[in-house]
């Protein structure tokens, strides 16, 4: 997990309650575990049916290219996103109903493909391992990759704050990289190649978002650019 990410789970209430929406692996209750919160409420949303939900997990299904999210309005102290919003037809659509079901004062994190990632060929060997170099790799990849930029003038338009945006990448990936590299492609390792090059190059974009105090439910979306 990123430290962004943990940034964002230390402002949020010891005992509050985080959404992960694309629950595959129940990554995000691990990820609170591993940093002592084990105060937190989880819930889950995806689209396939899972036979073993964890202890104190609360999981619904939902195909989201056709449904709301389903749950109340300012129900979560902490909405996660992370590689759904690339899936969805109607992305801000679904970014709106992150902010909706974020309780006011609340934060909602997402991380998708950037733009970068459509520059990349496409994974080289090890197809049964379902790894992705280039964005075009994954098929169910339906709607766009995003920029830092991308999601912060859509935090504005949701009439959120951004707390933080940038690029996932790795200083120490970037200055080994010709090693990493070359011993990736010399043994053939798809999962070693696919995170050297996701780390390198900023595979993927991240973003926080505080939803304003004041603000309940789903926030009008404003389009607008400002003066300059």
């Amino acid at each position: 997990m990123s430290k962004e990410l943990k940034m964002i789970y230390e402002k949020i209430p010891k005992n509050g309650k985080v959404l992960d929406v694309g629950c595959f692996g129940f990554t995000q209750m691990k990820f609170a575990v591993s940093l002592g919160l084990s105060q937190i409420e989880h819930f889950g949303v995806d689209y396939n049916d899972y036979t073993e939900i964890p202890s104190g997990f609360t999981y619904k299904r939902a195909d989201l290219n056709k449904e709301a999210l389903p749950f109340e309005n300012d129900q979560f102290d902490l909405v996660i996103a992370s590689h759904v919003i690339e899936h969805l037809s109607n992305p801000v659509e679904f970014f709106g109903e992150c902010i909706r079901i974020c309780k006011p004062g609340g934060y909602v994190h997402f991380e998708a493909p950037s733009e970068r990632s459509i520059f990349l060929p496409g994974m080289p060997f090890d197809h049964e391992k379902f790894c992705s170099l280039s964005f075009f790799d994954d098929p169910t990849h339906i709607s766009r990759p995003w920029t830092p930029q991308a999601f912060y003038r859509l935090t504005k338009y949701y009439q959120c704050e951004p707390i933080l945006t940038g690029y996932r990448v790795s200083w120490m990936h970037r200055i080994f990289f010709p090693v990493f590299l070359i011993h990736a492609l010399i043994t053939k390792n798809a999962f070693r190649l696919e995170s050297i090059v996701w780390a390198a190059f900023g595979w993927a974009c991240y973003l926080s978002l505080k939803k304003p105090l004041e603000i309940h439910g789903k926030p009008i979306f404003n389009y607008y650019i400002p003066k300059r």
